[in-house]
């Protein structure tokens, strides 16, 4: 087992540290400022999970703050740019809720099962890429670095669309597991 202190955490805090950076600078509207700094913590979210595998420092406390801090940059941003009117409330709507959902869920989940491991699913994966995507381009296009009008509109469909697909499919996910690893009656 990997110590605590290892490279891909402290890129992790470092990713930490850019939420308020992100924060700030989108409220005081400096849009290419903040999509560079969010830009540079949703990469380094691959780059240090590249290196946890790669050299075995996974840890769990690495994997709760990896995990913590990505919500945490993608949340903010995706509120502040909603408040912004920059994202329609429907999409920032269904995202919010899904989160809601899957916490509630690994809650419930652990309450019954007694213990929790968590494993993303592949639309999962697929919808977080595209969430951070959506806010790169959103960002992108208010920083007057991309004009790209109608491809943000399906981007906020395609989001939406995942955002609800892979919430369903960790319900089915995480039911049939229960099902399968509860004791008998």
């Amino acid at each position: 087992m990997a110590s605590n202190l290892n490279l891909p955490n402290a890129i992790t805090l470092l990713r930490l540290l850019a939420v308020p950076g992100v924060a700030w600078l989108l409220e005081t509207g400096r849009y290419a400022a903040a999509f560079w700094l969010f830009l540079a913590a949703a990469l380094s979210d691959g780059i240090d999970g590249f290196l946890a595998r790669r050299f075995g420092w996974i840890t769990p406390l690495g994997a709760l703050l990896d995990t913590l801090t990505d919500k945490a940059l993608g949340i903010t941003t995706l509120l502040l740019l909603t408040w912004q009117d920059l994202i329609p409330w429907w999409v920032a709507g269904a995202i919010v809720l899904r989160d809601a959902v899957i916490v509630l869920g690994a809650l419930a989940y652990r309450s019954l099962a007694g213990h929790l491991e968590i494993q993303p699913t592949w639309l999962g994966k697929t919808n977080t890429f595209l969430e951070f995507a959506l806010l790169c381009v959103v960002l992108a296009q208010a920083a007057l670095l991309l004009p790209l009008g109608g491809l943000v509109k399906l981007l906020f469909l395609v989001v939406f669309a995942t955002t609800v697909g892979s919430g369903l499919h960790y319900v089915v996910v995480w039911s049939r597991r229960y099902r399968h690893e509860r004791p008998p009656p």
